[in-house]
C-alpha cells in the first residue's frame, strides 16, 4: 500500500513507472475508468484547477497511477505547448501540496529527492537545513522568485535551503522533469485514444472561445494573447482571485491592446472580491497613465509565466507578432 501511495502522489516517479510496467497493459486494452481518470487530469490542467485526491483503495490507486501516462499520450496528440506547461505545473503543484501537508513532510521530501536522484544532504544536526551543490541548483530552471539565487544562502559552492525552500526546489525539479517528457511518441496510438484527445481539444477550444467572447467586441484577437496574459485573463473570467500585481499586469496589458475601459471593468467584475470603487479608481488610473505592461522578465520573476519558451521579451511583442501571423495568412474563399 505504501508503494502505491507514493506512486499516486508522484506518478512521474520511477516507482510509478515500474508499477505501470508490471501491469503490462496494452493501450488497446486500457480499462475505461483509467481513460476517464486521464481525461480528468487533462481537464484539470486545462482549467488550472487543483488536482489533489486522497485515495486509499488499491484499485483506485492503481487506476490513478495508470492514468498519468495515458494523460500524457492524450496531451501529446494535442500538440499544444501551453497545455504541456499547464500539465507539468498541475502535478508539480500537487507534489508540493503533498510535501507541505504530509504527516512527515521531511521524510516525504527525502524520499522524493532520492527518487529524483538529487545530490543533497543536511547541514545541521536537526535536519532543518538542506545543502545542495551550487551547480546542481543552477541546473534547474527556476521561475519561483523565492528560489532566486540572490535570495539564498550560498557558501563554498553550496546552496543552503530550509525545508520550505527545499520543497519548492523539488517542485521546480518535478515541473522540469514532466515538461521535458512531453510530448511522448505517438506513432501507434489506438483510435479510441485519438478520438478522446480530439473530443477534448474541441471542447476545450469551444470553452476558451466562449470565455474570451465575454469581453471582446471589435478587432481584438484573444487567441493572440501570450500564455501569461491568456492564463491570467482566463482565471479572472473563471472567478478566481488574482493577486494585486497580477491584476495590474493584466489590466495594463488589456488597455494597451485596445480593450475599452468599460470592458476591462466588466471583466474584473468576475473577481470574487470585486470592489467597484477601488476597481474604477485603479483602472481609470491605468488607462489615463497608459501604463506599459510589465516585461517578460518581470512577469517571469513573479511566477506568472506558464510558458517560458515563447521567446519574446515583452507580452506586447508577442501579441503583435501573432497578429502579423494571422494577417499574413491567405484568406480562403468561401465555399458555396
Amino acid at each position: 500500500m505504501q508503494q502505491l501511495l507514493f506512486a499516486q502522489h508522484f506518478p512521474f516517479s520511477e516507482a510509478a513507472r515500474k508499477l505501470v510496467r508490471e501491469k503490462n497493459l496494452s493501450l488497446e486494452g486500457l480499462p475505461e475508468p483509467v481513460i476517464e481518470r486521464a481525461v480528468l487530469m487533462v481537464e484539470h490542467s486545462a482549467a488550472n484547477k487543483q488536482y489533489v485526491f486522497f485515495l486509499h483503495n488499491t484499485d483506485l490507486l492503481m487506476q490513478e497511477i495508470l492514468a498519468f501516462p495515458v494523460a500524457k499520450i492524450i496531451l501529446s496528440v494535442l500538440r499544444d505547448e501551453r497545455m504541456y506547461e499547464k500539465f507539468a505545473a498541475l502535478f508539480a503543484d500537487a507534489a508540493l501540496d503533498y510535501l507541505n501537508t504530509a504527516e512527515d513532510s521531511k521524510e516525504a521530501m527525502v524520499s522524493l529527492a532520492s527518487e529524483l536522484g538529487l545530490n543533497f544532504g543536511f547541514a545541521d544536526n536537526e535536519g532543518r537545513v538542506v545543502s545542495l551543490p551550487l551547480m546542481d541548483f543552477l541546473s534547474v530552471r527556476i521561475s519561483d522568485p523565492l528560489l532566486h539565487l540572490v535570495n539564498q544562502s550560498v557558501s563554498n559552492g553550496t546552496v543552503f535551503l530550509n525545508l520550505n525552500g527545499f520543497a519548492r526546489f523539488l517542485r521546480s525539479v518535478v515541473f522540469e522533469r514532466i515538461r521535458s517528457s512531453l510530448p511522448v511518441p505517438i506513432t501507434s496510438i489506438p483510435k479510441n485514444l485519438q478520438n478522446v484527445a480530439m473530443r477534448f481539444k474541441q471542447n476545450f477550444r469551444e470553452k476558451q472561445a466562449k470565455q474570451f467572447q465575454f469581453a471582446f467586441k471589435g478587432a481584438l484577437k484573444a487567441d493572440a494573447f501570450p500564455s501569461c496574459m491568456a492564463q491570467l485573463y482566463s482565471e479572472l473570467l473563471q472567478g478566481k482571485k488574482l493577486p494585486h500585481l497580477a491584476r495590474f499586469y493584466l489590466a495594463s496589458f488589456l488597455n494597451r491592446v485596445g480593450m475599452p475601459k468599460e470592458q476591462i471593468i466588466l471583466a474584473f467584475k468576475k473577481s470574487p472580491d470585486f470592489n467597484e470603487k477601488i476597481a474604477l479608481y485603479q483602472i481609470n488610473r491605468i488607462v489615463k497613465q497608459n501604463y506599459t505592461p510589465a516585461s517578460c522578465d518581470k512577469i517571469r520573476s513573479q511566477g506568472y509565466c506558464p510558458s517560458p519558451s515563447c521567446n519574446v521579451r515583452h507580452p506586447l511583442s508577442y501579441y503583435r507578432r501573432q497578429l502579423r501571423k494571422v494577417s499574413a495568412k491567405p484568406k480562403q474563399e468561401a465555399k458555396p
